[in-house]
């Protein structure tokens, strides 16, 4: 959603007047985190710049073992939230990725309602009830936030993880994923401006 500020903002040390400046906050277990900037192209279009972002979502997912926010158990799943400001000059936009073991276990979706409401709330707008994600179909299974980027399997976590050597965000297990990867990751890769992960890697 669009905040109804106006008019130029004076610019932060990363941030750039031709670009749509980006920050991307992701939550693990015990407050980890890390902080993603990028520089996204110009566009006041709020439809275009979540769609130009969706691709990024994945990329942060498999940037290390994340565990839920919420109960501690590996994270399989994401909750986006996001605040774009076009009418500010340059454009700003903030998305926070939450990591969650599963949507359907209630405990969880609960607590990140609270977290919901609680941003409605700082950000002055109507408080609606956080939309539950579609219910998966018997027996699926989304990837481990902990594997790889590239194949997305879960046995990938047993092999020496490597992160891209241009954002060093992105996690692959072997030259050959990164590469057969490339193509969906280069748009994200390209716009990082800088990463800075809370602490080092949790063990697994």
């Amino acid at each position: 959603m669009s905040n109804p500020k106006t008019g130029p903002v004076a610019l932060r040390d990363w941030e750039r007047a031709d670009k749509v400046n980006l920050e991307v906050v992701t939550y693990g277990w015990e407050g980890r985190r890390a902080l993603v900037r990028m520089h996204l192209p110009m566009d006041r279009d709020i439809q275009r710049l979540h769609d130009a972002t969706r691709g990024l979502i994945r990329d942060i997912k498999h940037s290390r073992f994340w565990k839920c926010e919420f109960c501690s158990r590996p994270s399989r799943e994401t909750q986006v939230q996001t605040s774009t400001w076009v009418r500010v000059d340059p454009p700003r936009m903030a998305i926070y990725i939450h990591h969650v073991c599963d949507h359907d276990r209630m405990s969880c979706f609960k607590q990140m309602e609270e977290v919901h409401m609680a941003m409605l709330r700082l950000d002055g707008r109507p408080e609606t009830p956080l939309p539950r994600p579609p219910r998966k179909p018997e027996g699926e299974v989304y990837p481990l936030a902990g594997a790889c980027a590239g194949c997305q399997e879960d046995e990938s976590m047993d092999k020496e993880m490597r992160r891209c050597g241009g954002c060093k965000v992105t996690r692959y297990c072997s030259v050959a994923c990164q590469k057969e990867d490339w193509r969906r990751h280069k748009p994200t890769c390209k716009q990082i401006v800088s990463v800075t992960f809370d602490d080092s890697e949790e063990p697994r």
